[in-house]
């Protein structure tokens, strides 16, 4: 959630952002909260003025009572004072946690060079990678590759488990543990800390580290009578590894990495690639978090960014970066690029990564702090999915498949696959 000060004292900059990102519908919070916050402030004078009375009335009466005077009055006074204060912080806590509910539907700040669009079309293509291969063959996607190779059961996943889920054998799962190897060892190389972390989170946390209860309804699973949900992604999982924490400034700042499955309610496109492995309610993902001070956010973004695309360089797939527009950046990042690789199936650029900063909208929710000359401040927090991989796998399977249906494995995956170079049909 965003400084609660901004309300107060620059509400017009919080709705001027809010209009640059189209959710004019938003608008009405930030007088709706700004109203609730002072109402909570005057109670909470209200209320230390009781105190401050209180003190003063137990006072007086100890003095009275030295002097052997008549206490009755005070002491009915003073029994008075409790429950006015409670009635006060009954109010007040109800006000607070309004306030909490609304401001974290209120998105962050964004960077002042953030494009302004709608919507994904409006994005800004920053540069480009390698250049798409010309084939001298149909070209299959992902889904005919891999049945061809006869390296999956899509049927089988959509009937054990529904739409969104498939069985992946043989030389293409070794595909998929590969990239979970190589995307690990390459985060821990630029000094990542790897961690194994919970995939399972209670409300309160996982309501800190989403953009608030829409995602719940929309992407997140629970766990049948459990105060338990599955994570959507590490990222979850790795910022709240810090709740309720002040970090060190010496050391900022704090890279951590983790591989794990991902959950995901919803799947959201149609047409060529719904079945298959673009969009799926389970995959697995190696990300990046850093914590960081306010100062440096933004440099690190750079960094985490370059990282990225050195990873995909590796692999040979070409692709192109391009930085989210107004409208589609997230809520709870203030600067966001993504990374698309050339589909030939498709002849499209396609998301496969995404880096955003998300200063200190997360710290807040999840109260994460550092210590700066004896004052506690929030940190800045970033992400980057290092890869996920099954949209990984549909890029290199796409991009280097051959004539005769095989695919040729990358060279730095191929010593994690039994220096295999390629992978070819399987004999049925």
């Amino acid at each position: 959630m965003i400084d609660i000060k901004l309300v107060r004292e620059n509400p017009k900059l919080v709705k001027d952002n809010i209009k640059k990102k189209f959710q004019k519908e938003k608008l009405p919070l930030v007088d709706k909260v700004k109203k609730f916050d002072e109402e909570w402030r005057k109670l909470k004078y209200k209320g230390d003025a009781l105190r401050s009375e209180r003190n003063k009335i137990s006072q007086e009466i100890n003095q009275a009572k030295k002097q052997k005077k008549d206490v009755k009055i005070l002491i009915k006074k003073a029994k008075e004072i409790p429950d006015k204060i409670k009635k006060l912080e009954d109010r007040g806590n109800k006000l607070e946690a309004e306030i909490k509910e609304i401001m974290l539907k209120i998105p962050n700040l964004m960077h002042p060079k953030v494009p302004i669009g709608k919507t994904d079309k409006d994005n800004v293509e920053i540069r480009k990678y390698g250049k798409p291969r010309k084939f001298d063959f149909k070209v299959k996607n992902h889904v005919e590759l891999i049945e061809s190779l006869n390296m999956g059961d899509f049927d089988a996943g959509r009937s054990n488990s529904g739409q969104g889920f498939n069985y992946l054998l043989n030389d293409v799962a070794q595909l998929d543990y590969a990239l979970q190897r190589y995307g690990m060892d390459f985060a821990m190389k630029k000094g990542f800390i790897p961690v194994v972390p919970p995939m399972l989170l209670n409300f309160k946390t996982l309501l800190g580290a989403l953009n608030g209860l829409q995602d719940f309804e929309e992407v997140v699973y629970k766990l049948d009578k459990e105060d338990l949900y599955l994570i959507g992604t590490a990222e979850h999982t790795l910022v709240s590894m810090s709740k309720n924490k002040v970090l060190n400034k010496k050391n900022l700042p704090l890279k951590v990495c983790a591989l794990t499955p991902c959950f995901r309610k919803e799947i959201g496109s149609h047409g060529v690639d719904t079945k298959g492995l673009f969009r799926m309610h389970q995959f697995n993902k190696v990300e990046q978090v850093v914590f960081t001070t306010p100062k440096n956010s933004s440099k690190i973004l750079e960094e985490m960014q370059k990282i990225t695309e050195e990873f995909f360089k590796t692999l040979k797939i070409p692709y192109r970066v391009v930085e989210l527009c107004s409208g589609d950046l997230g809520d709870k990042f203030t600067r966001q690029y993504d990374i698309e690789f050339w589909s030939p199936r498709q002849k499209a650029y396609k998301e496969i990564t995404s880096a955003g900063n998300c200063t200190d909208f997360q710290a807040r929710a999840l109260n994460i702090k550092y210590l700066e000359k004896g004052e506690r401040k929030y940190v800045h927090v970033l992400n980057n999915t290092m890869i996920a991989t099954s949209r990984a796998m549909v890029a290199i399977l796409e991009n280097h498949q051959q004539k005769d249906g095989s695919i040729t494995i990358p060279k730095v995956l191929q010593k994690y696959m039994h220096n295999k170079k390629k992978i070819c049909a399987e004999k049925k």
